[in-house]
């Protein structure tokens, strides 16, 4: 593990990023040798490698940019977020993740320390998911032009090549989701509005690598349908995707959807919606009626999965898209919030 004591840690903690770091010699900055770049790539350690051989299965790549506002908050950081969506995005895909690229541009002026903050993050989360970081960039621009530290990652995995296609859904088949829903938005928004809710709501970010891939290995082949992120637009967003991709008709239950209590407060005071807000260790997962108890066993074993729940499903197509069948009263079609809170990813 990568560590700084001594003279260096004082230095870290009262050093500010300065534009003399973009240097790649990082003559004159703070970062020492090697600019921020060399910085990073230091302070992320053992979890700092080539990537593994790509052989036996299909590539697979995501690659997103992370603008999280505020980078800093209760519970996590832009580090930890970006390698957890990251990650999750290829195991979503049916991917096992291995390695990924990042790229930091930070404002001049940041503290050493919270980049240090960042770096540990990522090596933290990159530890859990299996992954190696198997390059690193930084670049620093002038104060004003960027909000503290924006970061990109680019992920790969390796998918099995299919023995033969997956089925395509058809109606009777459930929807599940693996954790409670809006944690990382009701977490982050009552951050940024200082509120102070995120005091008792946990983000929720964590890597899902092996909760997907137990589960995949549980349900029999072809049962499993369809696995998606539930991110940034929250559930409503993920289930309008994926019933614009499959044509068909997506029915929920609003009873059904797991919720915290204090993250539902929340979100109530900010005016959002828990089926628009912002999740960070979640999947919506399409599965065949007969598989779904396998499934859920496999997704409740795993702490990130414990409070999975089957919350509605497919139905014929032309009978929605989506459509939410409220506790009381008449079934509602079910849409992306038409503005929803930006810079939550």
């Amino acid at each position: 593990m990568s560590s700084v004591s001594g003279p260096a840690a004082a230095r870290v903690r009262t050093a500010q990023v300065g534009l003399a770091d973009d240097r790649a010699d990082g003559a004159g900055g703070a970062g020492g040798a090697g600019g921020l770049r060399g910085f990073l790539r230091a302070a992320l350690g053992e979890v700092c490698g080539p990537c593994p051989a790509l052989a036996g299965g299909v590539p697979v790549v995501w690659s997103g940019a992370h603008v999280v506002d505020p980078p800093f908050y209760g519970d996590g950081d832009i580090g930890r977020a970006a390698v957890c969506r990251t990650v999750n995005e290829l195991a979503a895909a049916g991917a096992v993740p291995l390695g990924l690229s990042l790229s930091a541009v930070v404002e001049a002026g940041l503290p050493l320390g919270r980049v240090r903050q960042v770096a540990d993050s990522v090596r933290t989360a990159a530890r859990a998911a299996g992954v190696l970081v198997v390059d690193v960039d930084a670049r620093v621009v002038r104060a004003g032009e960027a909000d503290q530290i924006y970061l990109h990652t680019t992920g790969i995995g390796l998918r099995d090549s299919p023995a033969a296609p997956v089925p395509r859904a058809r109606a009777g088949d459930r929807l599940v989701v693996s954790a409670p829903l809006g944690g990382f938005g009701a977490h982050v928004l009552s951050v940024r509005a200082r509120s102070g809710h995120e005091s008792v709501i946990p983000s929720g970010c964590h890597p899902l690598t092996g909760m997907l891939e137990r589960a995949r290995g549980a349900v029999r082949q072809g049962a499993l349908r369809a696995v998606r992120t539930v991110g940034r637009g929250g559930l409503a967003a993920a289930l309008g995707a994926y019933a614009d991709e499959s044509g068909l008709g997506l029915r929920v239950r609003e009873t059904a959807l797991p919720v915290q209590y204090e993250a539902r407060v929340a979100l109530e005071a900010l005016g959002v919606e828990p089926v628009h807000a912002a999740s960070a260790g979640c999947v919506l997962v399409v599965v065949a009626a007969e598989a779904v108890d396998v499934l859920l066993a496999a997704l409740r074993a795993d702490p990130c999965g414990r409070e999975a729940a089957v919350v509605g499903e497919v139905t014929r197509p032309g009978t929605g898209p989506v459509v939410l069948v409220p506790a009381d009263g008449g079934p509602v079609a079910l849409e992306a919030a038409a503005q929803a809170p930006a810079r939550l990813a």
